[in-house]
């Protein structure tokens, strides 16, 4: 299957648990009910209510840095992000990518499915898979809805269901609150769990597609010489070092029942549609 839905992107461009005990279960169920309750206590947001509020973060973002006006390159960076969200936990909404115009080493998903990759990143991976790693991680945090989840759980959501969706539909001062939470997620940093999360399915992503899995590896070992050459200091405040993510996810990737790498990495194409231009 995932070698049909790999094939259309050429097109495009030519283990089990055993022994619970008695205190295991009562644990379990201790943590489902407190699950329970944490998820009745959360104020909904649709996917509509999600979108609005990524639009205004996403403007936030571009107008930080700006977009880079590199049409060949952005279309391209689109075919293989939305290659990538159609394998995803979450396909059923729009996502978008762009470049941002910073030499800076970082990816930014905003709630929605708007997502950005600095040209400083995308000129330090070095191959497709590698380039598919990193905007799996930020499709992971969407169809993850770390933000969400986060501003869900904030003192700023205490308002009410009604309140916070007229605030999603109409806008005003608690909208403005709820952008700039947003927006200071991305800039100051998820959790640690979410990161390790994200990287963790960015794996089953590549390996859903078709693309060499192992990418992800190489992309964190290549954040680990820029930091070390002092490169990534804006992403070394809001992520877990690279050598972290690496062992949290050789742990987590142990767990996962991937098929074998498939060396599929695509070297020329991107060299052609990035590197050339």
């Amino acid at each position: 299957m995932r070698r049909c839905l790999f094939a259309s992107i050429l097109l495009l461009l030519s283990q089990p648990a055993y022994g619970f005990g008695l205190g295991d279960i009562g644990e379990t169920l201790y943590r489902a009910e407190q699950a329970l309750n944490l998820a009745k206590a959360l104020i909904p947001i649709s996917d509509e209510e999600e979108l609005i509020l990524g639009r205004a973060v996403a403007a936030r973002v571009i107008g930080r840095y700006g977009v880079a006006q590199t049409p060949q390159q952005t279309y391209y960076l689109n075919l293989i992000g939305t290659a990538l969200a159609q394998r995803s936990d979450r396909p059923d909404i729009a996502y978008h990518f762009a470049i941002l115009n910073t030499n800076d080493v970082n990816a930014y998903a905003c709630p929605g499915g708007f997502i950005f990759i600095t040209y400083g990143a995308l000129t330090m991976v070095r191959d497709e898979a590698e380039l598919a790693a990193v905007l799996a991680h930020e499709i992971a945090h969407v169809s993850e809805r770390h933000i969400v989840k986060a501003m869900q759980k904030s003192k700023l959501m205490k308002v009410g269901a009604n309140v916070a969706s007229e605030a999603l539909a109409y806008g005003g001062p608690l909208f403005d609150q709820m952008t700039e939470f947003a927006t200071n997620a991305l800039f100051e940093g998820l959790s640690k769990s979410d990161e390790y999360d994200s990287d963790t399915k960015a794996i089953e992503y590549l390996d859903r597609l078709g693309y060499d899995y192992p990418a992800m590896f190489d992309v964190l070992d290549l954040l680990d010489e820029r930091r070390k050459a002092g490169e990534t200091q804006v992403l070394a405040k809001t992520h877990p070092t690279p050598r972290m993510r690496r062992k949290e996810l050789q742990k987590a990737g142990r767990k996962l029942k991937l098929e074998e790498p498939t060396s599929i990495r695509l070297k020329p194409r991107f060299a052609q549609q990035i590197q050339s231009q």
